[in-house]
């Protein structure tokens, strides 16, 4: 199986704008990434997590953006 490439998934993480209440935990590891410290496993599943509400993040940011404001209800 391919390894996770950490450096690329914070990358899409902090792209997205997604608000996290975790940043602190982000920070920690990206600190580590930065060192090239080994991600544990529950590191590596965090940002895999992050990564998909990240995607869905920008999913509706794009769907938002391509609403037009006469097609919304008034109210």
């Amino acid at each position: 199986m391919e390894r996770i490439r950490p450096h690329k998934l914070i990358r899409i993480i902090e792209d997205s704008k997604v608000p996290l209440e975790e940043e602190s935990k982000l920070q920690k590891i990206k600190g580590k990434v930065e060192h090239d410290e080994q991600l544990s496993q529950q590191d590596e599943d965090f940002l895999i997590r992050l990564v998909e509400r990240a995607n869905e993040w920008q999913k509706g940011v794009r769907s938002s953006s391509n609403t037009e404001p006469e097609d919304t209800l008034p109210g």
